[in-house]
C-alpha cells in the first residue's frame, strides 16, 4: 500500500503558532501579489509543496517551501476583507450573479408566429394588389415602375487609372485622371495601353 506523504505546516494566527499536518489535496492559502489566495496542494516533494490556485490556470502553479511565510492554513474571513478567495478566469464567472429572465415577455406576441402553420403562397398579382399601387397617382414612383425621369444632376466621371472621381480629362488620349500623378503616367503610356483603358468604358478613339 502506498503511504501518503505529509509534512508539517506552521499555521500563523494572531494568538498562537501551531504545527498542522498537510498532505496532497489539502486546502491552503498562498500569498501572491500582496494578497492571500485560495489554493490546493497538488504535490509534495523534499519539503516543498506544489500549489494550484483555485480558479486559476495550471501555468500559474508554483513550488513553495512548506516553511515559507507565503503559505498558511485557511483563515476565517474578516470584516476588512483580508483575503481574496479564488482567482483566475473561472472565478470571474463564478462571482457574477445570474440575471433572472422571466418565462413570459410582455412585448413578445407568440400568436404572430405559429410553427405548425405554413406560410401561404401568394402569386405576384396578389402581392401587387395587397400593396395598393392602383390607389396611387399615375406619376407616383413605385417599385414596379420601370421608367424613371432623367436625373437633374450631372453624371459623375471617374479616373480611368485609380477609380477615384476624375477632375480632369487628357485632351489627347481622352483618359480621365484624378491628379497630376496619374497625368504623368498617361504621358508615358503607349498607344496600346491607352486603348485598353478606354475599352473598359467603350470610349476607344483613334489617336493622331
Amino acid at each position: 500500500s502506498s503511504q501518503i506523504q505529509a509534512f508539517m505546516l506552521a499555521a500563523t494566527s494572531s494568538n498562537n503558532n501551531e504545527a498542522v499536518q498537510v498532505q496532497k489535496g489539502s486546502l491552503v492559502e498562498v500569498l501572491s501579489e500582496g494578497e492571500w489566495w485560495d489554493a490546493e496542494i497538488t504535490k509534495l516533494k523534499s519539503g516543498q509543496a506544489r500549489v494550484h490556485y483555485v480558479g486559476g490556470a495550471e501555468d500559474e502553479d508554483e513550488w513553495i517551501p512548506i516553511s515559507s511565510d507565503r503559505i498558511r492554513l485557511p483563515q476565517a474571513e474578516t470584516s476588512q476583507g483580508g483575503r481574496q478567495g479564488k482567482r483566475g478566469r473561472a472565478s470571474l464567472f463564478e462571482s457574477v450573479e445570474p440575471v433572472p429572465v422571466p418565462s413570459a415577455l410582455s412585448f413578445k406576441r407568440s400568436s404572430l408566429k405559429d410553427p405548425t402553420k405554413k406560410r401561404p403562397w401568394k402569386a405576384l398579382k396578389k402581392v401587387l394588389e395587397a400593396e395598393g399601387y392602383e390607389r396611387l397617382p399615375p406619376d407616383a414612383p413605385t417599385y414596379t415602375a420601370i421608367e424613371a425621369g432623367p436625373s437633374l444632376l450631372p453624371s459623375k466621371k471617374y479616373c480611368d487609372l485609380t477609380g477615384l472621381e476624375a477632375k480632369y480629362t487628357d485632351p489627347k488620349t481622352k483618359l480621365r485622371y484624378f491628379s497630376s500623378t496619374e497625368y504623368l503616367q498617361i504621358r508615358y503610356m503607349s498607344e496600346h495601353a491607352v486603348q485598353e483603358y478606354l475599352k473598359f468604358r467603350n470610349a476607344m478613339v483613334a489617336l493622331k
